[in-house]
């Protein structure tokens, strides 16, 4: 008769045989693995999902910028805060424009440049901030004097310039002494009624003087070192030998 114990022992032996328990735990191992990959691409959905969501909610509320507040980024960008007149990197960028366009319609072309005499002396005298003072109170005295085809601007450091479109040297200069005169006679300002300054300005023209912008620009700031090696006030109309 067969022992009972040994036929437990065989049945345990069966239970634990090695085939069937590498082929169980090797299912098991292959199932929790492949869900684990699965939960990891749902949490990956999920945060692209979310990422979306908020995306299209922030474009959502933002609002589009309407014409005036366009207008007041595009003003400030290209326009200088104190002055009112175009900041320098506009007015070379005008200055370009304009002189591709002289060539092209073979049209002539002037610019005037002008700087404060004694600007230094004015700072010790008065401080630092009657710099800003005069460059303000001067801007607006060019704009005084231009036509409304005339683009002023401001040039490298307390410079200021205008462009003359289509405009012979001979015009220019008229507008140049004129700018020169009242320089002479008004006053910079309402609180600085008793100073009142001058100007060294520099005029020239395409072609006659220069075929590029760069070239222009040099020629033009010869006549204005000129002029004030000459004691200021006045129009340089040759260049510092």
């Amino acid at each position: 008769m067969p022992d009972k114990s040994d036929k437990k022992s065989k049945d345990k032996e069966a239970h634990h045989d090695p085939k069937s328990y590498d082929v169980d735990e090797g299912w098991a191992f292959n199932k929790q693995d492949s869900f684990a990959k699965k939960i990891g691409e749902t949490r990956s959905d999920m945060k692209k999902f979310a990422a979306s969501k908020n995306r299209v909610t922030a474009e959502r509320e933002r609002k589009p910028l309407t014409e005036e507040e366009m207008a007041d980024f595009e003003k400030a960008s290209m326009y200088c805060p104190l002055t009112g007149i175009l900041n320098a990197k506009s007015f070379f960028k005008k200055l370009d424009y304009e002189l591709r366009r002289a060539k092209r319609y073979k049209r002539p072309l002037s610019l005037m440049m002008l700087q404060v005499d004694n600007m230094d002396h004015y700072k010790r005298q008065y401080g630092a901030m009657v710099e800003d003072e005069v460059v303000k109170s001067v801007s607006k005295l060019l704009q005084t004097c231009i036509r409304d085809v005339d683009v002023a601007g401001r040039g490298e450091g307390i410079c200021l310039g205008v462009i003359f479109p289509e405009t012979y040297s001979s015009r220019a200069m008229v507008v140049a002494e004129r700018v020169k005169e009242k320089l002479r006679t008004e006053s910079v300002s309402s609180d600085l009624r008793h100073l009142k300054v001058t100007g060294s300005l520099g005029v020239v023209s395409f072609p006659t003087h220069a075929r590029d912008e760069h070239e222009l620009m040099r020629k033009v700031m010869e006549f204005v070192e000129h002029a004030k090696s000459e004691g200021g006030d006045r129009v340089g109309t040759t260049a510092k030998s």
